[in-house]
């Protein structure tokens, strides 16, 4: 009987131990060269974002009830990729309509130049500011420029004022309230409670704000002392015009 035979298939050696060695080096060291390549992107990502104004949720539209002074359909679509700033006004307001106006109108000066620039200014009070008594107060405040829109509701009814008042708290959160009919009986120019606030939408369609906590900009110097207050808004318009003209 004849003894099986023997397997003679050659043997795989393993490689040398240097060899090993050589290959544990080989991958540690591409291991920390991802590393340190990874913290550089961060570092680098991180240097590039520094500075820019937080983005909050986009304005895909508007609510489509919007009139110039001159009574001509406007759309936010029109002016998009521009670096727009919106805030609310109505013609009676006692108060301080005006005077973000007069803010808006410096910033008009500084930036109305440029084409990628755009004011927007929301009548509160459609009901009443009808395109021609808008024409007239913004004619009388000498507030005017193609780069400047003054708006209202194509009919001026309670259901349009209300949807544009809920647009503007909804995209962005400028609250405002109806004062007491006795009040409004005693002073028929003074209707509403809102705030005096500026905001941004950047060239992309996106709210910026000049912090993470703080949605607004307040137009009034007084402000500017507050600890909480970051900056006036012409210093964050400018670095978002930057950034518009960068491509970023």
């Amino acid at each position: 009987m004849s003894s099986p035979e023997l397997d003679q298939s050659p043997s795989v050696a393993s490689p040398p131990p240097s060899r090993r060695t050589a290959l544990a080096v080989c991958l540690v060291l591409m291991a920390l060269g991802s590393v340190v390549w990874f913290n550089y992107y961060l570092k680098v990502k991180q240097d590039l974002m520094k500075g820019r104004l937080p983005k909050k949720q986009s304005v895909e539209k508007d609510p489509g009830l919007f009139v110039d002074v001159n009574g001509k359909e406007r759309r936010l679509e029109e002016v998009k990729g521009k670096v727009i700033v919106l805030s609310y006004l109505y013609t009676t307001c006692p108060r301080g309509c005006a005077g973000v106006a007069d803010a808006m109108k410096r910033l008009q000066d500084e930036f109305g130049s440029d084409p990628r620039f755009q004011l927007i200014s929301v009548s509160l009070y459609p009901e009443h500011d009808r395109p021609e008594l808008l024409k007239s107060w913004t004619e009388t405040k000498g507030f005017k420029g193609e780069n400047w829109w003054f708006l209202t509701t194509k009919n001026g009814t309670e259901a349009e004022g209300n949807e544009v008042r809920k647009w503007m708290m909804n995209t962005f959160k400028i609250s405002v309230q109806r004062k007491p009919e006795e009040v409004i009986r005693e002073n028929p120019a003074d209707v509403w409670d809102h705030s005096l606030v500026m905001v941004m939408i950047d060239h992309h369609g996106s709210v910026r704000t000049p912090t993470d906590n703080d949605y607004f900009w307040h137009p009034f110097h007084a402000a500017f002392d507050d600890s909480w207050y970051p900056r006036p808004i012409g210093e964050d318009v400018k670095k978002v015009l930057e950034e518009a003209e960068r491509g970023e």
